[in-house]
């Protein structure tokens, strides 16, 4: 019968039994001598197991590791376990596709998503806050026009197609991405990925929905136009 370890399948998007295909096993030891005796030191032990679940295919590289001083209070080894492509069920998030947004934008929020995705949580804050600032500049919102990030976020009040309440999220969004960049106090996660889901908010306020719906619109007054011509 083929051994299975069960873990979240990032297809199914589900905790599934995986196929165990192959193992692999590395291990260092060091050893000391006492009085004649020998006895083991500091060590590592890593298995790879190689893992594939029956229902989708997917395939995933599983990577268990312990040291020295890892195990419980019964004495119990505890192990670390890594996962390559990693698992997406713990609070992990990807970039959206944008097709309207400025292309340093969207690099800056595709790395905010890395840092977090990374558990880099003064980074992610920090990025946050670069990109605020960003969209402040391509929105011609720099320091000679609002000296600070609280103005420049009310001089945003100005542009299109932002709703009020999106506005109260980045005043709040403010002291959050403050305490990290003077400070260097982290937010929780959740904060962070409320904190990016509002910034993903803007972004296609500003730019995706707002540049769609002109080509739409577009696209309708050419078909309009066309279909007058024809039938003078």
């Amino acid at each position: 019968m083929t051994d299975r370890a069960k873990i979240y399948c990032n297809t199914c998007k589900g905790e599934t039994n995986h196929d165990i295909k192959s193992t692999h096993d590395q291990s260092y030891h060091e050893e000391f001598e006492d009085h004649g005796q020998r006895f083991l030191g500091y060590y590592e032990e890593t298995e790879f197991r190689f893992l594939v679940f029956r229902g989708c295919d997917a395939a995933t590289l599983q990577e268990k590791w312990t040291c020295s001083g890892m195990h419980d209070h019964k004495g119990d080894d505890v192990y670390s376990y890594n996962y390559h492509p990693k698992r997406k069920n713990l609070g992990e998030r990807e970039a959206k596709r944008s097709h309207h947004v400025d292309k340093k934008l969207n690099d800056s929020y595709k790395e905010i998503v890395a840092a977090f995705q990374q558990g880099l949580k003064i980074v992610t804050a920090m990025g946050v806050r670069a990109l605020l600032e960003g969209i402040c500049v391509i929105e011609n919102i720099d320091d000679n026009v609002a000296w600070g990030l609280a103005r420049k976020i009310e001089k945003l009040k100005d542009s299109p197609n932002i709703p009020d309440s999106i506005i109260d999220g980045l005043n709040g969004l403010k002291f959050i991405v403050d305490d990290a960049a003077h400070r260097l106090n982290a937010a929780d996660k959740r904060t962070l990925s409320l904190s990016i889901d509002l910034l993903e908010s803007l972004l296609t306020h500003m730019y995706e929905a707002r540049i769609d719906l002109e080509h739409k619109a577009e696209m309708v007054r050419a078909t309009h136009n066309k279909n007058n011509q024809a039938d003078t």
